[in-house]
């Protein structure tokens, strides 16, 4: 198995957010929960303006933001097997969590840190993606890392890495040129 790394030139950092017009899951439950490997986390649920004190095992959804400090460490637990792994100094937002007509919707933004993404399992109509400054890395494989780092010129812009760990990823962007793509032996 080839590993496929990424390297993304990223403009500015887009504060992450809800999707528009998307619904969560009809039941009502959540679609996810925040396991805590690191203290130093904490979450802006939607809605909410300011960050607190995350706890273990806390019901996560659509809109939420996750951060960590530069000690912290998080996982978020989706309900059907998948998994967002977030280091240290990473801020996340779930942007899209859905599981309508049986096509799960899985869809985060990274705004600067490093996730290590798990798909259990992607329907023909469900998707797992991580936006990361306008560009999407998509499953086609199984897991994948997105890190970011901000520039040092006190710009407001990062550059991001993809990592395919298992299978491929599909790397898109409207808005960046992918800068290179490097097949391991």
């Amino acid at each position: 198995m080839a590993l496929v790394v990424c390297a993304l030139a990223i403009g500015t950092v887009v504060a992450g957010g809800a999707a528009a017009g998307a619904k969560t899951a009809s039941s009502g439950a959540a679609l996810a929960s925040l396991k805590i490997t690191e203290q130093q986390v904490s979450i802006k649920q939607k809605g909410e303006s300011a960050f607190a004190a995350a706890k273990e095992g806390q019901a996560l959804h659509q809109g939420d933001t996750i951060k960590t400090d530069a000690t912290g460490r998080a996982e978020i637990d989706y309900t059907d097997g998948s998994l967002t792994r977030l280091g240290a100094s990473t801020v996340f937002t779930i942007s899209k969590l859905t599981n309508e007509r049986g096509g799960r919707q899985t869809q985060g933004t990274l705004s600067v840190g490093e996730t290590w993404n798990r798909a259990a399992k992607v329907s023909e109509t469900g998707s797992f993606e991580v936006k990361a400054g306008g560009t999407t890395a998509a499953v086609e494989g199984t897991a994948f890392v997105v890190k970011c780092v901000p520039a040092t010129n006190g710009t407001q812009k990062v550059s991001c890495t993809v990592t395919a760990v298992v299978d491929n990823i599909q790397v898109s962007s409207d808005d960046w040129d992918v800068t290179s793509v490097t097949n391991a032996p």
